[in-house]
C-alpha cells in the first residue's frame, strides 16, 4: 500500500464499491461544505482499473463525488490534489470483500495514522460532529482517536513505534493531562514487563479510584463543581461504567469531612449527647470479622400523626418518581424530575433528622461509613461487652414455651412493617430479603401487597368473618387501651388506608396486586358494600337505620370487611413478619399452599423479580434433569416463562407469601386455661 497524489480526472468510481443506497450517494452537501473548509481529511482507497489509466476509488466514494461536485461549480480548481492509498488488488473477490468492510479506517491505514490525520482535521478548524460525519464514526469514536493523537509525545512514539499496545495507549489517554501521563510514563517504565497492564497505568493516573469516586457520590459531582473540582471521565470506560479522575482530591476529603461533621452534629443534637463517640470503623470479634453482638439498633421517637402521613406520601412519591424517570427519555423531563427527587428527598431527610433517637443509658458509640453507592450507613454499638452487660437489665423468667424454638433476638420481627423508606430496619430488611430471595426493594413491596391482598380476599369468604369480627373488635380495643406497640398487631388505625390517597400504591405494585385472583374477589365485594344504603346514603341517620336493619349475618360481613381495610402489609420476610397474622391465617384456613393457591399463582410477572439463579433453584424440583440443563444455558430473560410453567404445575408458593404456624401458647398458659 502507498499514498499518492491524484487530480479528479484521475480518478473514478470502482464497479466494486459497495455502496448502493442512492441517497447516501447524492446527499453530499454537508461533505462539499466540510471538504470546502478543512480539506480531505482522510485518503480515498483506490485500486488499478483495467483496462484504464484511472484509479478507481472503492472506499470514500462520497467524498470523491462531493470533490467532483465541487470542482464543476467552480469552487474547487480541477487540479486540487486528491490523496489515495492505492492498493493492489489479487483478486476482484478480494476487492469486493475489502469493499464490503466497515470502511478506510479498518482496512486502509494504521492505526496511528488514522489518528494522526484526525488530528490534522482539528487543527483546521473541523469539528467533533463534522469529522464524524464525514468518516462515518461515532463522535465518541473521534473523541477516543483525537485523545490518542494527543497523547504526550513520548508515549504516542512508543504507540507508533509499537512498544506498547492500543489497550495501554489508552489507558495513559484516561486524562488529557501530558504532566500527569508523563509521570505515569515514568513509572510505568521501570516496572517488570508483567505488571506493565492498563489496569496498573490507570492506577498510577488514579483514573477508577475506588476509594476517590465513593467520596465523589457521597459529596456529589455538582457539589464538587461549584467548590472548583473537576471530574475527568475516562472516554475509554465502558458505557455503563461511570470511571474517571478526581483532578483535586484533596479539596474533596475536605468536602467529605465537612459533610460527615454536619452528619456528626446531627447525630449528636438526635441523641442529646453532645459527647457522643464516633468510630472509622466497625468493632471486631476476637476471631475476626465484625463484632455484631455489640451492634444496637436504637429507637426513635414515633412521628405525629400528621408528619407520618407526610413521610409515608413523600416515600411513595420517590418510588414513583424513579418510575417515571425510567419511562422517559426526554432530558427535559428528566430534569424536572431529578427537582423533584431532590426536593422530597431534601424533605424526608429533614424529618427523619427531626426525630429524637433513643439511645440506651451506657457506653455506645456510632460508625458512620460511606458504602460504594455514596450512601452514608449510620450503625450504633456498645463500647464493650462489659458496657453491654452493665446496662442490659436481668431477664425476666419466661415459661417454656410448648411451640417453636424462639428465633434468635436479634431478629427484626415485624419492626419494618410501619418503618419508612430509608428507616434502619427496613433498610436491613430490604438488604436480608434481597441476599435470601433476590427480592429488590420494589419485589418486597409488592409481596406484601399481595399477601395482604390474599389475606383480605380470605377474611370476607363465608366462615371467616366472625373470626374477621373477632379481629377487628380485638385489635381496636388493644390499640386503643392497651399502650401496646401498635406495629405487632399487623393492623393500622382506621383514619387512613395505606393504599388510597396519598397513599396510592406505585404503578408496579398496583398492577402486581390487580393480577391476582385475590383482588378480583376483594373488589367485587368492595362494590357491592360501597352500593349499599348504609354507605350511599347521604343522610347519616337514614344510613345508619339501613346498618341496624340489616341481619346479624351481613353485619358480619361488613365487619370482615373493615377488619380487612385495616390490615397491614406484611411479608413472610424478617423485618415485615408479624405473628398475629400468622394465627389469623391460620384460623381462616390460610395456612397451607392449597388454600393460598386460590388466591394466587405463579405469574411471569412475580417471577421476573427474581433473579435468574433464584427462579432456577425454585424450578429444580419440579423439572426433569434436561429442563434442568436447558435452563442453566438459558439467559436470564428466557428464564422466566418456562420456570413459571413449572411452578404454576404444581401447588407451589413463595415462600414470602406463606405464613408460618402460629406459635403455641406456653406452658403456663396452658396451666391457666385448665
Amino acid at each position: 500500500m502507498s499514498v499518492r497524489t491524484f487530480i479528479a480526472a484521475e480518478l473514478d468510481i470502482s464497479p466494486y464499491n459497495v455502496r448502493k443506497n442512492r441517497r447516501a450517494i447524492t446527499s453530499t452537501e454537508g461533505l462539499e461544505a466540510s471538504i470546502l473548509r478543512v480539506g480531505l481529511i482522510l485518503p480515498l482507497a483506490v485500486h488499478p482499473m483495467k483496462g484504464s489509466k484511472k484509479h478507481g476509488v472503492f472506499d470514500g466514494g462520497r467524498r470523491f463525488r462531493a470533490i467532483r461536485s465541487l470542482i464543476a461549480r467552480g469552487e474547487l480548481p480541477a487540479d486540487w490534489p486528491i490523496d489515495a492509498s492505492v492498493r493492489t488488488i489479487a483478486s476482484e473477490a478480494e476487492l469486493l470483500e475489502i469493499s464490503s468492510a466497515a470502511g478506510l479506517l479498518h482496512v486502509d491505514l494504521l492505526p496511528w495514522e488514522v489518528m494522526e490525520g484526525l488530528q490534522r482535521a482539528s487543527k483546521r478548524g473541523a469539528s467533533v460532529e463534522e469529522i464524524a460525519e464525514v468518516t462515518g464514526q461515532t463522535e465518541i469514536w473521534v473523541r477516543q482517536h483525537l485523545r490518542l493523537a494527543e497523547l504526550a509525545e513520548p508515549i504516542f512514539k512508543a504507540y507508533v513505534d509499537g512498544d506498547i499496545t492500543q489497550d495501554q495507549a489508552k489507558a495513559f489517554a484516561a486524562t488529557e493531562e501530558h504532566k500527569l501521563q508523563l509521570s505515569a510514563w515514568e513509572a510505568f517504565r521501570q516496572m517488570p514487563s508483567w505488571q506493565q497492564t492498563s489496569d496498573k497505568i490507570r492506577q498510577l493516573l488514579k483514573v477508577g479510584d475506588r476509594e476517590e469516586e465513593q467520596l465523589l457520590r457521597f459529596v456529589g459531582e455538582e457539589a464538587f463543581r461549584d467548590a472548583g473540582g473537576a471530574f475527568e471521565l475516562d472516554l475509554f470506560a465502558d458505557a455503563a461504567e461511570h470511571r474517571g479522575r478526581v483532578d483535586q482530591p484533596g479539596l474533596l476529603r475536605m468536602l467529605a469531612e465537612s459533610k460527615l461533621e454536619a452528619a456528626r452534629a446531627t447525630l449528636r443534637r438526635r441523641t442529646g449527647r453532645t459527647d457522643l463517640r464516633f468510630a472509622a470503623e466497625y468493632p471486631r470479634a476476637r476471631h475476626g470479622g465484625v463484632d455484631r453482638d455489640l451492634e444496637l439498633v436504637p429507637d426513635c421517637e414515633p412521628f405525629s400523626a400528621a408528619e407520618a402521613d407526610r413521610a409515608a406520601f413523600l416515600d411513595d412519591e420517590l418510588v414513583e418518581l424513579a418510575h417515571r424517570r425510567d419511562r422517559t427519555e426526554d432530558p427535559v423531563e428528566q430534569a424536572a424530575i431529578d427537582l423533584e427527587v431532590q426536593a422530597h428527598a431534601a424533605e424526608l431527610q429533614r424529618l427523619q433528622d427531626s426525630r429524637a433517637i433513643l439511645l440506651p443509658e451506657g457506653e455506645t458509640h456510632a460508625t458512620l461509613v460511606i458504602d460504594e453507592s455514596g450512601a452514608l450507613e449510620t450503625r450504633w454499638w456498645w463500647d464493650t461487652h462489659r458496657a453491654k452487660r452493665a446496662a442490659e437489665k436481668p431477664e425476666d423468667p419466661r415459661a417454656v414455651s410448648a411451640g417453636q424454638i424462639a428465633k434468635p433476638t436479634n431478629d427484626l420481627g415485624g419492626r419494618a412493617v410501619g418503618a419508612t423508606i430509608g428507616n434502619t430496619y427496613q433498610q436491613r430488611a430490604d438488604a436480608e430479603a434481597k441476599a435470601e430471595h433476590g427480592f429488590t426493594q420494589e419485589g418486597v413491596q409488592i409481596v406484601r401487597a399481595i399477601r395482604r391482598e390474599i389475606l383480605r380476599a380470605a377474611l370476607i369468604e363465608d366462615g371467616a368473618t366472625d373470626i374477621a369480627h373477632d379481629f377487628l373488635i380485638w385489635q381496636l380495643l388493644r390499640g386503643e387501651l392497651g399502650n401496646h406497640d401498635s406495629v405487632q398487631l399487623g393492623a393500622r388505625g382506621l383514619a387512613r388506608a395505606d393504599d388510597s390517597p396519598p397513599m396510592v400504591m406505585i404503578g408496579a405494585v398496583r398492577r402486581a396486586v390487580e393480577a391476582t385472583p385475590a383482588h378480583s374477589n376483594w373488589t367485587t365485594t368492595l362494590g357491592l358494600l360501597r352500593a349499599h344504603p348504609s354507605v350511599q346514603d347521604r343522610d347519616a341517620v337514614a344510613a345508619f337505620r339501613a346498618f341496624l336493619d340489616e341481619t346479624r349475618e351481613w353485619k358480619e360481613w361488613a365487619a370482615a370487611v373493615v377488619a380487612a381495610v385495616s390490615l397491614s402489609r406484611t411479608a413472610n420476610l424478617d423485618g415485615y413478619r408479624i405473628p398475629v397474622h400468622d394465627l389469623l391465617a391460620e384460623r381462616i384456613g390460610l395456612a397451607d399452599d392449597e388454600a393460598l393457591r386460590a388466591h394466587w399463582g405463579p405469574s411471569e410477572e412475580f417471577l421476573e423479580l427474581l433473579p435468574r439463579a433464584k427462579r432456577i433453584e425454585l424450578a429444580t424440583p419440579f423439572v426433569d434433569d434436561a429442563t434442568r440443563r436447558n435452563l442453566d444455558t438459558m439467559k436470564a430473560g428466557d428464564t422466566i416463562t418456562p420456570v413459571t410453567r413449572a411452578l404454576a404445575r404444581v401447588c407451589w408458593v413463595h415462600p414470602a407469601l406463606q405464613f408460618q404456624k402460629a406459635p403455641a401458647p406456653a406452658v403456663a398458659e396452658l396451666e391457666a386455661a385448665e
